[in-house]
């Protein structure tokens, strides 16, 4: 009986830590893949992908490879791409239209570099690396196979010089090792790398017991190499041998070398900054773009469109620059309102090209008042329903399960009590007392919608909305093992308005309802609908057994950047003012007064500029609220000058060897004790 627990125990954790796994349409068909993107990504990441081997899936090649140990440091996004039936196609082009959906797929959502990416592939999907090495070499920059080779011989053509890092161990009975040479000379060739290798043994040289080795046959057409990375004894499969080579780490440190072109060029600042609102055209006319590096001022462009119409803007600067200065033509005429400032046509003199990008501005003047202007659109009490539903499914929501069959099952609420997702109901106090707990369990996904059920539906007018959550794990498993969500808003069953994907939670549940919901992570998605209609809101889960609970829901409308920002800070700077009433001689009101004159005529167009007003603002009227509380703690106040004997605090009571900026509470040797403001 043991036995048997040990071994269930096993499956269900080899379930929990799969990575979820998802669809892509390429043509008329859907492939699949598993997509890793680390927390940090910077604003072009390359691109890993992954093929495994014959009979084999992405999950397997994930679990061997640990392409995430290298990612999460490196910073790229790794795709695990599965073939159909387990098999790679090294013979027609469906397999070849998969790698271009897949890029093209990663560009949409995480806005990689098209330049940076690269392919690798274990035993078939080695062979599968090779053929795309002839075929695809104008959209991968370097190519690495594992413990795979064409079995008909090299076919070393190409489009242009291919950089190739080729991994294989010595003792691999099933593509041995003995025909990996013919094709590395044959890529050699094609290439004009030096026919005499650099070798490199042991490798790495800083593991000299290392039984690996490597070759490299350097100086190719423009610049390319061709290298062998030998693992001495080790047989067919990807080795992560941490006392020798560490292929995934290798075939990174080789791949990330090579680029199909120049970098694009990215904006470093602009002025006025992104978002700048209470503009006026006849003084706010101008813009400032800086780059990473200059770029042809002769062929960039940029436009300001708003819903009247766009107006393309003069280029005020000549040749290359990193700075380049805009300007309204001189009969331009700015609508107030919402206007989007896009470059165009960005060029490095290496050629690299940047993507049309926009940025966002307000003209006109926007009054604010003393509530932040928004509409709550939908925010469910399901602690209401408790009585009636249970652990079930709420009024307005529905739930769909699909199968890896591809069938579906569907219950809309409200129904009282049933499996899988339902909802949870948690000890009052928390982040939140009621909440869906999330888990496609032994299906292939599980979808939460809200808004497709008649007599709920979602009816929203064209505008800017904000959907707001909070999910916190629902086992510690789940937390270890990055178990993640994705929340869309539909626009019907089919069509994704808006996606935040691959959603990772804090905090940790034990798995029981006899608790709070504390540490949970609060997820803001802001969405615009271009016209009125019927929505929906979706979260969906595809990672088998891994789970979270989803709770506070909230639908809103966007509140304005103008309300956000300067009316954030003129409603802090209100609180200030109320609040020093009746205490204008205290020492502790008059350093907040100080504050508030400092800023009492404070008027600026920049979003950072009020945030950094209300920070300061705030801070000084947390500390004087903290100040009296102290000063009711210590009622008998007086000065008790510099004395060697004073003891000196922080608010919070830890003792302090000499006062420090902000509040101190100051005590001398008789007990009794003052507050200081150090400047």
């Amino acid at each position: 009986m043991k036995k048997r627990i040990v071994i269930f125990s096993l499956f269900v954790w080899m379930v929990a830590t799969a990575f979820a796994l998802e669809n892509i349409t390429v043509g008329n068909t859907t492939r699949t893949m598993i997509v890793y993107a680390p927390n940090g990504l910077p604003a072009s990441p390359a691109l890993v992908i992954a093929c495994h081997g014959a009979n084999q899936d992405a999950a397997y090649l994930q679990s061997l490879s640990k392409w995430e140990t290298v990612a999460d440091t490196a910073k790229f996004v790794v795709v695990y791409a599965n073939g159909v039936n387990k098999y790679w196609d090294i013979s027609g082009t469906s397999d070849l239209q998969f790698m271009q959906a897949i890029i093209d797929k990663m560009y949409e959502r995480y806005h990689i570099n098209r330049n940076r990416v690269y392919l690798t592939g274990f035993s078939m999907g080695g062979m599968f690396t090779y053929y795309a090495a002839s075929r695809m070499a104008d959209k991968i920059a370097a190519f690495a196979p594992v413990s795979g080779y064409l079995m008909g011989g090299p076919n070393a053509t190409s489009s242009r010089p291919v950089p190739i890092l080729h991994t294989h161990g010595t003792a691999d009975d099933v593509c041995v090792y003995s025909n990996v040479q013919s094709h590395i000379d044959a890529w050699v060739k094609f290439n004009g790398c030096n026919t005499t290798p650099e070798i490199i043994k042991p490798y790495p040289a800083s593991k000299p017991n290392s039984p690996a080795s490597m070759k490299r046959y350097r100086n190719g057409k423009n610049g390319v190499e061709v290298a062998l990375l030998t693992l001495a004894d080790k047989g067919h499969w990807w080795s992560m041998d941490a006392s020798q080579a560490l292929t995934s780490e290798e075939v990174w440190n080789f791949c990330k070398r090579y680029t199909l072109g120049a970098d694009a060029p990215e904006v470093t600042s602009i002025t006025p900054e992104n978002l700048s609102f209470d503009m006026l055209a006849e003084h706010d006319n101008r813009f400032e773009v800086t780059f990473n590096e200059d770029v042809d001022c002769s062929q960039i462009s940029a436009t300001l469109a708003s819903a009247q119409g766009s107006i393309t803007l003069d280029v005020l600067t000549q040749g290359f620059a990193s700075t380049v200065n805009f300007a309204f033509p001189a009969d331009a005429t700015i609508a107030d309102g919402e206007n989007t400032l896009t470059i165009c046509n960005a060029k490095t003199k290496k050629g690299g090209v940047m993507d049309n990008t926009s940025f966002t501005y307000y003209y006109g003047i926007e009054e604010v008042g003393e509530t932040l202007r928004v509409d709550t659109i939908y925010a469910p009490d399901w602690y209401a329903e408790r009585e009636t539903v249970g652990e079930g499914i709420p009024t307005g929501w529905r739930r769909v399960n699909t199968t890896s069959s591809g069938a579906t099952e569907s219950i809309s609420g409200p129904v009282a009590n049933c499996t899988g997702v339902r909802m949870k109901y948690f000890e009052r106090g928390g982040d939140f007392d009621a909440g869906f707990y999330l888990s496609a369990r032994d299906n292939q996904k599980c979808n939460l919608y809200y808004g497709m059920v008649n007599g709920n539906l979602l009816k929203l007018k064209a505008g800017k909305y904000r959907a707001s959550f909070r999910s916190v794990y629902w086992s510690e498993g789940a937390m270890t093992n990055r178990a993640t969500f994705s929340f869309h808003v539909m626009k019907n069953i089919t069509t994704s308005l808006s996606s935040a994907t691959s959603l990772l939670s804090t905090g940790t549940m034990k798995e029981n309802t006899n608790q709070q919901v504390k540490g949970s992570k609060i997820h803001e998605i802001d969405f615009t609908v271009s016209s009125d209609a019927n929505y929906a809101l979706c979260f969906e889960m595809d990672e088998g057994w891994n789970s979270v609970i989803v709770g506070d829901v909230v639908l809103t409308t966007q509140p304005s950047v103008a309300d956000r920002y300067k009316g954030t800070f003129l409603r802090t700077l209100h609180a200030a003012q109320a609040a020093i009433v009746g205490y204008e001689d205290t020492e502790e009101g008059k350093a907040l007064q100080q504050v508030i004159d400092q800023y009492a005529n404070f008027v600026s167009t920049a979003p950072s500029a009020y945030a950094a007003a209300t920070e300061t603002v705030d801070a000084a009227l947390v500390a004087f609220r903290n100040a009296l509380e102290v000063s009711a703690i210590y009622p008998s106040v007086q000065t008790v000058g510099t004395s060697r004997n004073a003891a000196v605090y922080s608010l919070a009571g830890m003792k302090r060897a000499a006062p420090q900026k902000g509040i101190n509470v100051v005590r001398s040797v008789g007990g009794k004790a003052k507050l200081v403001l150090q400047d």
